[in-house]
Formats: C-alpha cells, structure tokens, sequence
C-alpha cells in the first residue's frame, strides 16, 4: 500500500494513470471512455483519477482516493491523497496505513539552474508527515523531465536538494527516481539514459 502525494499540479493523477495502464488495470469501457475523449489525440490519462476533480471544481471536502493494481511480483493499492495545502489532513488519513511514499516533485516549478535549488513547501511538508506517521518508505519522483532542456543537469540539481533536505529533515530515502509520467519514461519500464542507470519506479515500489 503506498501513497501518492506532493504539491497541486505535480502530476499526481498522470503518474497514477500511467501505472494503470502500463499494467493493464484499465477495465475495456474505462479504456472507451478515454479515447472517446481523447478524440484521436493522446489520451489523457489523469482522466481515471476524475472523480477528485469533480470534487474539486464543487469546491466540497475531497477524500483520499484509492486504485488497485497487481504485477507479477506484488499486488498494490495507490491511495491518492490531494495536493491542495487546505486538504493536508486527508493526506495524513492516507499515510497512516501506508508502506510507502511516493513524493512527487514537479521539475518546471524549480529554478534547478540556480544552486542552492529551493523546493516547494508541500514537497516538504508531505515528506515531512511521511516520516512522522513512520511510513517505512519514502521515495522522490521527479516528474516532467521530458519538460526542461537538459534533464540531466536537472535532475541531478533537484536530486542533490532533495538528498540534502532529507539528511537535515532526518529522512531516509528509498530512491530519487527521474520520471516523465506523461511519456510513460521510467515509471515501469527503465529509462534508457546515459545520465541514469537506476531502477525505474515501479521497480523500487516492488522491492
């Protein structure tokens, strides 16, 4: 059981929707559904997580949301806790039984050429309450890396602080892993990069 958690916009839901996907937990008329809206384009995947939005947009309490899936060596449920700092608590509700952590962290909002990298406060703050409800795993996923000019000097810029504010924040690190959820690039299948040779996501949530 783990959770998904970071600031608005991070790419929560896309990450999610990806690893639906990838592992084939997308039921046939969700799957329709997707494409009837896509309408030809690429499909929008953050779509299976909708039903958060429509809470959103009515402006009423939003609740942790919760997805299955299995792969052959692990079966998983993603509880999808809301980035909006209002909605702080219902993170907490979805850490409490979680065995782990993934904090995403949205490259395009950091200014990575500039040192020392500052983060976003809900990225610390949802690591932070990671490690006080003892969640035994915490991993950074740096998503949007398709999105910068040079992904490796970005990530290695965002990797190096956020190892920095873990080792004063007292957290231990399951991994700083470079994704794209939008590309699918290393959520399941390992990035082919000269600049990374590390597991990809899924690979460290089954280990």
């Amino acid at each position: 059981r783990f959770l998904t958690a970071g600031s608005v916009d991070d790419g929560k839901s896309t990450l999610i929707g990806r690893l639906l996907y990838d592992s084939r937990a997308i039921l046939a008329d969700q799957m329709a559904h997707l494409e009837h809206k896509a309408a030809g384009e690429a499909i929008d995947l953050s779509l299976l997580t909708d039903g958060l939005e429509a809470e959103r947009e009515q402006g009423i309490t939003i609740d942790v949301a919760y997805r299955y899936f299995a792969t052959p060596k692990r079966k998983f449920i993603i509880a999808d806790a809301p980035g909006h700092e209002q909605y702080t608590r219902n993170m907490v509700t979805a850490a409490a039984g979680s065995d782990a952590a993934v904090v995403l962290v949205d490259v395009t909002k950091l200014d990575w050429q500039t040192q020392p990298v500052v983060l976003l406060p809900q990225t610390r703050r949802h690591a932070l309450l990671a490690k006080l409800l003892r969640v035994p795993s915490i991993v950074f996923a740096v998503n949007k890396l398709d999105a910068v000019d040079d992904p490796a000097q970005a990530y290695a810029a965002v990797r190096g602080a956020l190892l920095a504010f873990a080792e004063h924040a007292g957290i231990e690190v399951a991994g700083v892993i470079p994704v794209s959820a939008l590309r699918g690039d290393n959520v399941t299948q390992p990035l082919d990069a000269p600049w990374y040779d590390g597991p990809s996501l899924l690979q460290v949530l089954e280990s």
